[in-house]
């Protein structure tokens, strides 16, 4: 592991109750983003898609999602995250328990894109493989994507544009959160 991967993470009050909470084997949901001095082509991909089906988007980041269920620890987590999953020159992660919520980010919409149980998640499955490779226990793993939506509109419009433009109401399930 290079020095340069020892600062990837923002220390905030929600992974410090992480780092307190998951002392012991469960549920993990890890969030990988372009750092902010990054233009993020696909969420400005996301954006056109939107503005396309009628809603008013101003601005869209893109996140990638894996949910880890399984026999590990924050320490495995951390280290899937540093040696796997986040390029540490671009990218940006957060870690959250489980049993928490993913909190907002300063924007105003937060939509998740997951693909349902019932399909089967073959990034999921590449990456539990890889995981396995650098040693950390056999659990599975989930991918799914983060929308950060800013702009005006009810759920109900979100909900509309969601399904016709970022997400497939047969494979994917969807989950929209107000942002504070």
């Amino acid at each position: 592991m290079s020095d340069k991967t020892a600062v990837l993470a923002k220390e905030t009050p929600e992974t410090a109750a992480v780092k307190t909470a998951a002392a012991g084997p469960g549920s993990y949901l890890v969030e990988v983003c372009l750092k902010s001095d990054f233009t993020d082509a696909e969420g400005q991909s996301a954006q056109w898609l939107l503005n396309s089906a009628g809603l008013s988007a101003r601005a869209v980041r893109v996140g990638r999602l894996y949910e880890m269920r399984g026999a590990l620890n924050l320490g495995h987590v951390h280290v899937a995250v540093r040696e796997l999953l986040c390029d540490c020159v671009t990218q940006e992660f957060r870690v959250w328990h489980a049993s928490c919520a993913a909190p907002g980010n300063g924007c105003l919409w937060r939509v998740e894109v997951w693909l349902k149980p019932t399909v089967t998640d073959t990034v999921g499955e590449s990456v539990r493989d890889a995981l396995r490779d650098l040693g950390i226990p056999d659990i599975a793993v989930r991918c799914g994507l983060a929308y950060h939506i800013a702009g005006r509109c009810s759920r109900q419009q979100l909900d509309r544009a969601v399904a016709r433009s970022l997400a497939n109401p047969i494979v994917h399930r969807v989950s929209l959160h107000e942002a504070s």
